[in-house]
This record gives structure tokens, C-alpha cells and sequence, in this order.
């Protein structure tokens, strides 16, 4: 081998060293890993869902991951309506909801938390998820779903009550509350969860004082003829 192709091949050796020295020395930061899109998952929760002969108010509801429920005042619905404010709380893997009102007999109850519970890492909310037991001997099974939309433009209505009555008289929406009811999501989406079979009448409602009847003229309202 001649002097020349010697230093050639070291030339080749000592750059190949540097490049193999580069790539170990060089720096960055660590990924953290795969961007969590998953929402939350429901594990457990004390009674179970669907409990039926189930009269006390305090409920545990149990996730895979940390949780918070947002805007609990909009978002979550319990069914039949609440005369005094539900408490609803989360605290890590855990949901706690408190009923603070005398409990109905032989009534399913639904407690609809529409989007509210997200997971706390990188907020993606458990769509559509509900709870129900009954504080009889069965769980009243059927439902109404629709689309709340605006007469004027046909644009989705978000967060407005959606209820039903058994008492079909037309003055029933002013005296008596909504008997079961849900909340209109952002798609206008909403579903009236655990009703019992028999006729109804339907109404929307934009409730400004939380008492579940129309008796205040700057309230918005809809029916279904």
C-alpha cells in the first residue's frame, strides 16, 4: 500500500471517529412521549350504574387517570330536576356527587355530565357519559333524542334546557317544573335519559332562575307541537 493511500484511509477513519463522536455528544430534549388524545375511562363507581332500591344521596364515581369536571353549573344535569344545587366535586382518579334533595320514591335518577369530566393532562373531555340508579325495584330504560336548533338561522343552541311533561295542559310549562330533563350540547345534541313509558309533551327552556318552568318573559322557550 502505497504513503498516499495510508493517509487516505486514516483521513476516512479519523472523519468517520468524528461523526460517530458528534452523534453521541449531540443534544436534546426529551419527548415525553405520545400526545395523550384519549378522554378518560369510567372504572368504577359506588352504587354501580343502573342500581336499583338505592336511597342514598352520596355517589363515588372512579376513572383511569386524574379528573376534573368543568363548568358544573352548565354543563351537568341531574334528573329529575334539583330543587337545591347538586354537589359535584373531583378529586384525583375520583368524582363525588352529593343530592341535597329529598329523594323521590320509585324514580330513576340520571346525573348527565355531558362533556364536563376531562382528563387533567391535556383536557380531553368523556362525551355523552351518564349516570343512573333507581330508588325503586327497576331502572326506566327509555329515552328522547333530538337537535335543539334556532327558529331564525337553524344554528345548534348550546346549554339550553330540554325537558319533558306528563301533564299535557299548555299552562303545565308555567306552573309545574320539568320532570326529566337534559341539556343541550355544542351541536344543538341532546338526549333525555331513563323515562318512564308513557305521553309527553316536550319543551326547551333557556331557564334564567333555576326553577325549571317558564315564568319569567325573558326566558326563551320552544315546544314541539
Amino acid at each position: 500500500m502505497k504513503l498516499n493511500d495510508v493517509t487516505y484511509m486514516r483521513l476516512i477513519l479519523a472523519a468517520v471517529a468524528a461523526f460517530i463522536l458528534a452523534a453521541c455528544a449531540s443534544m436534546g430534549r426529551p419527548t415525553g412521549g405520545e400526545y395523550d388524545v384519549d378522554p378518560p375511562v369510567y372504572v368504577q363507581s359506588n352504587p354501580a350504574i343502573g342500581s336499583v332500591n338505592f336511597k342514598k344521596n352520596h355517589i363515588t364515581i372512579d376513572f383511569n387517570e386524574n379528573v376534573q369536571v368543568e363548568d358544573v353549573m352548565n354543563k351537568v344535569v341531574v334528573s329529575p330536576p334539583q330543587k337545591n344545587i347538586p354537589s359535584i366535586t373531583a378529586n384525583g382518579k375520583r368524582v363525588t356527587a352529593e343530592l341535597r334533595d329529598s329523594m323521590l320514591d320509585n324514580t330513576t335518577y340520571t346525573i348527565d355530565f355531558s362533556d364536563a369530566i376531562i382528563d387533567n393532562n391535556e383536557r380531553n373531555p368523556l362525551y355523552g357519559f351518564a349516570y343512573s340508579f333507581s330508588t325503586g325495584p327497576k331502572i326506566d330504560s327509555l329515552q328522547v333524542s333530538g337537535i335543539l336548533l334556532n327558529a331564525r338561522d337553524l344554528e345548534p343552541i348550546t346549554g339550553m334546557l330540554v325537558g319533558l311533561h306528563s301533564d299535557l295542559e299548555d299552562s303545565a310549562f308555567q306552573k309545574l317544573p320539568l320532570e326529566r330533563i337534559a341539556s343541550s350540547d355544542e351541536l344543538g345534541h341532546f338526549t333525555i335519559r331513563n323515562v318512564t313509558p308513557g305521553k309527553y309533551r316536550l319543551f326547551a327552556l333557556k331557564d334564567m332562575n333555576r326553577d325549571y318552568r317558564f315564568d319569567n318573559p325573558s326566558e326563551d322557550i320552544a315546544f314541539l307541537d
